[in-house]
């Protein structure tokens, strides 16, 4: 009998399936980018109301393309009965929930494992799948990794902490479940024994904010906040404004700095006590630094950003434009490498959007589905599961699944 989910075969994981029950950004952006390397990934919703981020009206058409939509709630008797079987076909189980609410709801790791002995299991939630009862359970988004991670505080300027936005937490332990699930998948093909993988999101984030925190473990100093847009530590660095927009640079060499010293009319500093010769960075604990970055300000404020873009190339400096959205589509490095791309809906409406990333030359990716209606190919994968159609409608009549 004729397989009823067809995936198109391409990319690096070809032949790979990836279950994944989980809502919103984080676990899903995983999911997503699986789905775009090539797996055949099913996106479990409950049956009696759908996953929230539906209700964004375009995030959702590029979060959720290339997926295939099951409707069923897996933790009522009939459900987990029906899950337990796709589980058997798969090779990835990707869930977030608050802690290890999969466990207590009756789908621990051993239950899978009896199975499916190589199954691999990525657990994400905020806080992790153990540790002290007041964390362990609680609800986590973006913003609250952040503020919990330490990540948060050293965000935003000197006047107060802000979180960095679009959702930081959420794409980065998105990346986390990626890259942990696929080394584990790597060794479970070579052993033949599964995996179950613990990801906090606060432990993402603190990893994340590393930088700056291992001068405070390791000797109590820790770094400001930014001010207009600066690295915290080196002058020369970050953002600056200049008659037309803005620019980003970073002086980093012996060479650059002396350069740049020069152009701004401080080239007195240079081989001096402060600036000995070879200097490459720009403390901002020196007693020169605040007169630099005014100097440097002054300078940048007098120049387009094309003109300062040419004179810091010339002299070896690393530097961009901030562009805005609007001037992403016309860059000549985006159009030349497609890195914005229209794909249909599955309503025949174009949409235009990332495309997948990276790029993999010879197992090239592609976007083949736009993103599936609740429910939508429930009764596809369940009846290449062995379910009639009248198993199906009973199942449905009970509320156990939606038929799309």
């Amino acid at each position: 009998m004729s397989k009823k989910v067809n995936t198109p075969k391409f990319g690096p994981l070809e032949g790979v399936r990836v279950v994944f029950s989980a809502i919103e950004i984080a676990g899903p952006f995983s999911a997503q980018m699986l789905a775009e390397w090539g797996a055949e990934v099913i996106w479990v919703e409950h049956s009696a109301y759908t996953d929230t981020i539906r209700v964004q009206p375009n995030y959702p058409e590029l979060s959720r393309r290339n997926l295939h939509a099951l409707s069923m709630n897996i933790f009522s008797d009939e459900g987990k009965e029906a899950f337990l079987k796709l589980i058997e076909t798969a090779d990835v189980l990707i869930e977030a929930s608050k802690g290890p609410a999969f466990s207590r709801r009756g789908l621990n790791d051993e239950l899978l494992w009896e199975h499916n002995p190589q199954l691999v299991i990525g657990h994400l939630s905020g806080f992790g799948q153990y540790g002290d009862d007041k964390f362990t359970n609680l609800a986590a988004y973006n913003t609250i990794a952040q503020a919990f991670s330490g990540y948060l505080i050293q965000n935003g300027d000197v006047n107060q902490p802000m979180p960095a936005f679009p959702y930081t937490a959420d794409y980065l332990s998105g990346y986390a479940v990626t890259s942990s699930v696929l080394a584990a998948l790597y060794n479970a093909q070579k052993t033949g024994k599964g995996e179950s993988i613990d990801i906090a999101m606060y432990e993402v984030m603190l990893n994340a904010g590393q930088y700056y925190m291992m001068d405070h473990f390791n000797g109590g100093e820790m770094c400001p906040r930014q001010t207009k847009g600066k690295d915290p530590l080196w002058a020369g660095c970050g953002t600056y404004g200049c008659s037309d927009g803005f620019i980003v640079m970073e002086i980093v060499g012996a060479s650059q700095l002396e350069e740049m010293f020069t152009k701004i009319g401080l080239e007195h500093l240079i081989d001096t006590e402060e600036y000995p010769k070879g200097t490459q960075l720009i403390s901002r604990k020196l007693p020169s630094a605040a007169l630099v970055e005014e100097k440097l300000d002054e300078y940048m404020a007098s120049k387009t950003v094309a003109e300062m873009l040419e004179e810091l190339a010339a002299i070896k400096v690393a530097a961009a434009k901030v562009l805005t959205v609007e001037e992403l589509e016309s860059n000549p490095q985006y159009i030349a490498r497609e890195s914005i791309v229209e794909w249909e809906n599955n309503a025949g409406k174009k949409i235009k959007g990332p495309n997948v990333m990276p790029k993999f030359k010879n197992k090239p990716c592609q976007i083949w589905r736009g993103m599936p209606e609740h429910g939508m190919d429930t009764a596809n994968i369940l009846g290449d599961l062995g379910y009639s159609e009248e198993e199906l409608q009973q199942l449905a009549d009970n509320g156990i699944i939606k038929l799309g």
